[in-house]
């Protein structure tokens, strides 16, 4: 009878703690993940439908208080197992999932709560566990192998040997477990970005294989309660010199190596999912390495600013169009703030992430940032462009920043093919010159008058096909970026430039030079004595345009922008007329 009723128990231990596992564990289509910075908790989970939300909870950084030798990778073993007890909880907290009838009565009778159910009959069974596999068998193999030999050194040699054997085996069967395969994914996509000091699971499964040689091999056998203590001691004593041996092999990469065979045990490929809910806790880390507001946050009309950043950043990763500075620029803009207040923010307005991601998609399909919100920087000045003028771009600035060593306020600028008119404006702005742009497209010259008037600059623009509107006028400077893609080579730019810039701003004729030789033959009529003129070049075209120039112009210099490509060519009129 007393028999029946132990089995009964254990077939109902074993019934509970399956409930637990998968009400806990195998959570369907549901993934999680935490982090740690000063004294915030994170965790960012997935959802069946697909949503990433971010939790955050105050918690005491006991491992940061606690940063003594040797104490502290006792204080990290005890926390880091808490915090993984913790997470699995952390699903029914944000879910209100029902919780099984079983666990319901156990609670009502009781009076205690699911969570401590469960710690209490996990750690149980593992005790359960550790002592016949690692304890009861090695012990019994070991005798079979050497039968009565009263070599102790030679029996725990042996013994050790088979416990180390024994604790792979149970590692990798732990592994193949959907849940633990699950948890190893998102500790690979931890380990992929190589920026933690010390990783919990890795130090976990190392340092078990050390407590295990070293209790094998120096174990004491004696009275029981010596047994379990001064054990218990070495195997602290263990897990907190390997803690150490994490932190040295930070200084010293080559301790690295000794870990290597135990990365096989806790690592699994992560996926997209799992990548992508650690750059979100990584990135909410950040944003609170200094402070964090604690006050609680609607997530039904706010979004955590991580989760919008990762998933705007993969969509422009997944269409390849993906650069920082197009991200940040698209956030500023919704924001409307400046880089530096963004990496301050938050959560930002359900209808914003809306719009980020909107925009994203847009860019994405090609569309180039600039032509997305109408307007662009140059030379730190604001812009407005639309679908008639190309974007000014950087490599552009340098052309300015080089007519400006030659410019004043007594000079006059002509400036050929304005469109945006951001060279013009940025010449006014910057010297006070007196310049005259010109232009053959008369939406390019709508574009290019607005953003004078909203620079607050006079310049006085003309529609002229290069000089034909000019009559005889004539200017110290003249500085064109005029259009400089051989006609042949139009076909085979970017989908983005094709669809999205004016094809009469990009064609420069069979070798592209087509510009050049007109504005070049025209100067001489309208430039004054010593009077210079400014191009901005393609790749490979600048010793093209300087042979050129060489018939009438002479000191004739080429400069390269700033991904030391020759960008500009210049030279003085030789002709004094």
């Amino acid at each position: 009878m007393f028999c029946w009723l132990i089995f009964g128990g254990v077939l109902k231990l074993f019934k509970i703690v399956n409930n637990l596992l998968m009400k806990y564990l195998l959570f369907p289509c549901v993934y999680g993940i935490s982090g740690y910075c000063d004294n915030i908790k994170i965790s960012c989970i997935l959802t069946k439908a697909g949503r990433y939300k971010l939790v955050s909870q105050n918690h005491k950084s006991i491992v940061a208080k606690l940063n003594i030798f040797f104490v502290r990778g006792i204080v990290f073993l005890i926390s880091g197992l808490f915090y993984i007890f913790e997470g699995l909880f952390e699903f029914d907290k944000i879910y209100n999932e029902k919780q099984s009838k079983t666990i319901k009565k156990i609670q009502n009778s009781l009076n205690i709560s699911a969570k401590t159910i469960f710690n209490f009959f996990i750690i149980l069974l593992s005790l359960i566990l550790s002592m016949f596999i690692l304890g009861y068998l090695p012990i019994k193999i070991c005798e079979i192998i050497i039968l009565n030999s009263t070599n102790i050194l030679a029996k725990r040699l042996i013994s050790a040997v088979i416990k180390i054997i024994l604790l792979y085996l149970i590692f990798l069967f732990i592994k193949l477990l959907p849940p633990v395969a699950q948890y190893y994914k998102f500790n690979g996509a931890i380990l992929n970005l190589k920026k933690e000091k010390v990783n919990f699971i890795l130090f976990w499964v190392s340092s078990s294989f050390v407590a295990t040689i070293v209790l094998a091999i120096f174990g004491l056998t004696a009275n029981y309660w010596y047994f379990f203590i001064v054990n218990a001691l070495i195997t602290i004593l263990c897990f907190a010199l390997m803690y150490e041996v994490f932190v040295l092999s930070n200084k010293f990469k080559w301790i690295k190596f000794v870990f290597y065979p135990f990365y096989y045990l806790i690592y699994k490929n992560p996926s997209q999912n799992e990548t992508k809910c650690v750059n979100i806790v990584l990135s909410e880390i950040n944003l609170n390495s200094k402070q964090r507001n604690n006050q609680k946050v609607d997530e039904e009309s706010k979004i955590p600013f991580s989760e919008a950043y990762v998933t705007a950043k993969d969509i422009l990763q997944k269409a390849n169009k993906y650069e920082a500075s197009d991200l940040d620029f698209i956030f500023c803009e919704v924001l409307k703030k400046n880089r530096a207040e963004i990496k301050l923010v938050k959560y930002i307005k359900a209808e914003d992430y809306k719009i980020i991601l909107r925009v994203a998609k847009r860019r994405a399909a090609g569309e180039p940032i600039t032509k997305i919100f109408n307007h662009a920087n140059f030379y730190g000045f604001d812009f407005y462009v639309n679908k008639d003028v190309l974007s000014p771009r950087q490599d552009t600035e340098r052309l300015v920043e080089t007519v400006l060593k030659f410019c004043d306020k007594q000079k006059k600028v002509l400036d050929i093919g304005t469109g945006s008119g951001a060279i013009a404006v940025s010449i006014v702005k910057l010297t006070g010159a007196k310049v005259v742009a010109v232009d053959i497209d008369t939406k390019a010259l709508e574009v290019a008058s607005k953003n004078a008037k909203d620079n607050g600059v006079k310049i006085t623009f003309k529609n002229s096909d290069i000089y034909s509107a000019l009559k005889k006028e004539r200017f110290d400077i003249i500085v064109s970026n005029p259009p400089y893609i051989p006609s042949d080579d139009i076909d085979g730019l970017d989908e983005e430039v094709k669809k999205h810039d004016p094809l009469l701003a990009l064609d420069g004729g069979d070798d592209g030079l087509d510009f050049y030789r007109k504005i070049i033959d025209g100067a001489i009529e309208h430039l004054n004595k010593n009077g210079m003129i400014f191009f901005e070049v393609g790749i490979n075209q600048a010793s093209s345009v300087k042979k050129l120039l060489q018939k009438n112009f002479k000191d004739i210099r080429i400069v390269k922008d700033y991904n030391k490509i020759d960008r500009v060519v210049y030279g003085t009129i030789m002709n004094n007329k």
